[in-house]
């Protein structure tokens, strides 16, 4: 019985689904080029085809615990799951200063499945403009975890449902500014820097949800209607063999309307603007094998009682907020 509760604790699977996202995105940009093979046809026009197996191991700190009922005296826990993820991808160039990118992927772990499209244009190499839709379902563990379902503020609980009878599905519209800062400074092997700034506004709605309701098709709480997030990550490249990169990322992100909510949610704080800084190392494992060592920090919001039911966070009142480590996170991934 024990290992059920442990189990049915949401928030550990959304810290993972929060800190995994990072991961596979950092790790595959990371990752060696001369895994991935791209193919040119006579008028210019590239494709590349990869897989990616990921397995991330996680390690929660005490305080990312302390409102479980089982592990809240626990000074850990730690746990490891696998995911693959496949892309194809096309880019035609016209010339050096507009280039076009495509993206269809899917990916599989064991929350659930997803798929997105993306294009995108970029000018000089350095701006990218670029719009994706994307659509998944997830997969629910009966008592053991909830990752699918509409929030029942009565019965203080999700409503689950099975996978492939409901999706999530939404638009993200994203842009990235790019800058070589190694271009403004002294020639060396300790001077490759590189500065990238993101945003992005995303609308997502859930087939199974009316509007104002809370639900989740993944790793987090969601609304039918936007969220934005915007930050930057500073690129440091180290003349290491084993330790090739070291990158630090800050985001914040949020909800664009607290009408979106329903009322029963306002002691919540919809509009709650979170921040997270994420510092990470890659780590080239061998020629085939990969690494990602990341720590998630994060401002969340705090609440009036310290103490309660995973199940009833989105009812509790907000009074502050407060600064917490997170995860601590090592993912290996191969390219096929």
């Amino acid at each position: 019985m024990s290992w059920r509760k442990i189990c049915k604790l949401v928030f550990v699977m959304v810290l993972f689904g929060a800190a995994f996202a990072v991961a596979a995105e950092t790790a595959d940009s990371s990752a060696v080029k001369k895994d991935s093979v791209a193919v040119a046809d006579s008028t210019g026009l590239k494709t590349s085809r990869e897989g990616v197996f990921s397995i991330a191991a996680l390690l929660l700190p005490h305080n990312s615990l302390r409102n479980s009922e089982t592990l809240h005296n626990w000074p850990f826990f730690a746990f490891a799951v696998p995911a693959y993820t496949y892309h194809f991808k096309v880019q035609q160039d016209f010339g050096k200063l507009l280039s076009f990118k495509g993206l269809a992927a899917g990916d599989v772990n064991f929350a659930g499945v997803g798929l997105k499209l993306d294009a995108a244009i970029e000018l000089m190499h350095l701006l990218e403009l670029g719009a994706e839709a994307n659509t998944g379902t997830a997969l629910n563990y009966g008592e053991t975890a909830t990752f699918m379902g509409v929030y029942d503020t009565e019965k203080r609980n999700y409503r689950q449902d099975a996978m492939f009878t409901q999706y999530a599905y939404g638009m993200r519209y994203h842009t990235a500014l790019t800058i070589p800062l190694l271009a403004f400074l002294p020639k060396s092997d300790w001077t490759k820097i590189i500065l990238k700034g993101t945003a992005e506004l995303k609308y997502s709605a859930y087939t199974g949800a009316d509007d104002k309701e809370v639900w989740k098709a993944g790793n987090e709480n969601m609304v039918n209607g936007f969220k934005y997030k915007y930050g930057g990550t500073l690129i440091y490249m180290m003349p290491f063999e084993r330790v090739p990169m070291a990158m630090l990322s800050v985001n914040a992100s949020g909800f664009k309307h607290e009408y979106d909510f329903d009322k029963a949610y306002k002691d919540y704080n919809p509009g709650f603007i979170t921040v997270s800084i994420t510092p990470m190392a890659s780590i080239k494992v061998s020629e085939k094998w990969n690494g990602m060592l990341m720590a998630s920090v994060s401002r969340d919001r705090k609440f009036e009682n310290r103490r309660y039911p995973t199940t009833e966070e989105l009812l509790q009142k907000q009074v502050g907020s407060e600064w917490d480590l997170r995860t601590v996170m090592f993912v290996m991934s191969r390219k096929f």
